[in-house]
């Protein structure tokens, strides 16, 4: 297998490849990329493991990928598990199933069914995430619309863990958050905050008062 650019990279069963630069990459099984890759397009239906840095334009997952450095990309589609060891960079995350990032992650927009665990700084656009299939973590959150939602078919609720939640509209359900900072708040149902900072609209949405330690208009 070369490292032209423009070569096609297809993959059924297993086995392990070199990286280099590719227009489509096809796999169904499972394997590796041991080095760093690039393709326009990889689509993947298994399991796969990149041993290095993931340039790749579009994406689409059906199984589990896991990348050791750093992805960037335009659009991601997931069914399934992504897990990324270092940072990652995107347009758009259109996620059903679960996310690990160990590093800093950053996306204009992304679509969550699932859950997630960000070691750091989830920093992104627009985030609509329902909480449906395990206890979700992240560091921080920064963005412009922030919702969190706990809903799933089988009516259990899954609960969010993070340090800061900051942004410009922000509405929470089953979220924990030292601090949530934004314009416009809006605490739902199972929340425990222990400071909420907002500048223009505030609203709890909990008789139970207790369940926000403190409040502050900036």
């Amino acid at each position: 297998m070369t490292k032209e650019k423009n070569k096609n990279l297809k993959v059924i069963g297993e086995g392990s490849y070199p990286g280099g630069d590719y227009e489509k990459i096809k796999v169904i099984g499972r394997g590796e990329i041991f080095e760093d890759v690039c393709s326009q397009e990889t689509k993947i239906i298994g399991e796969y493991h990149i041993k290095g840095k993931a340039t790749m334009e579009h994406v689409h997952v059906t199984g589990k990928l896991s990348i050791d450095e750093e992805l960037n990309s335009n659009r991601i589609k997931v069914i399934g598990e992504l897990n990324v060891r270092k940072s990652m960079k995107a347009n758009t995350l259109d996620m059903r199933g679960f996310l690990n990032g160990a590093g800093n992650v950053e996306l204009e927009k992304m679509s969550l069914k699932g859950g997630f665990n960000i070691t750091e700084l989830l920093n992104v656009g627009d985030l609509q995430a329902n909480l449906q299939v395990a206890p979700s973590k992240v560091g921080e959150i920064g963005g412009e619309k922030i919702i969190i939602k706990s809903r799933s078919f089988l009516k259990r609720s899954y609960t969010l863990e993070a340090e800061v939640i900051e942004g410009d509209k922000i509405y929470l359900e089953h979220t924990t958050a030292k601090i949530v900072r934004g314009n416009d708040i809006e605490i739902g149902p199972n929340c425990h905050i222990d400071k909420v900072e907002y500048r223009s609209t505030f609203t709890n949405k909990e008789k139970n008062s207790k369940n926000i330690l403190q409040v502050n208009q900036i």
